[in-house]
């Protein structure tokens, strides 16, 4: 009598995803579109409230600096942290 064999067919693997590697040219888009949109945005804000006066540039570039700021934490920290805990949280 001959002993029949199972079929042979694929195994379920057990291994893990790899990680994704890190987006260098993504970030770094994303940065430069937040950087123009803090930039238009600070600029118009400056010109409406104060007009050109002496100390334009200045008052520019921290404008800039704090609105950059604001808009990075928040699309690029913040949102992705709460966006990661309500997909754990929802398994």
């Amino acid at each position: 009598m001959a002993k029949s064999k199972k079929p042979v067919g694929k195994r379920p693997t057990t291994r893990k995803p790899a990680k994704k590697s890190f987006d260098r040219r993504g970030l770094l888009r994303q940065l430069l579109i937040i950087f123009l949109l803090s930039f238009f945005i600070s600029t118009a804000l400056i010109i409406y409230l104060f007009g050109m006066t002496d100390n334009f540039f200045s008052r520019l570039f921290w404008c800039i600096l704090v609105i950059f700021l604001f808009i990075a934490i928040m699309v690029l920290g913040i949102i992705p942290v709460i966006n990661y805990f309500g997909n754990k949280w929802l398994k």
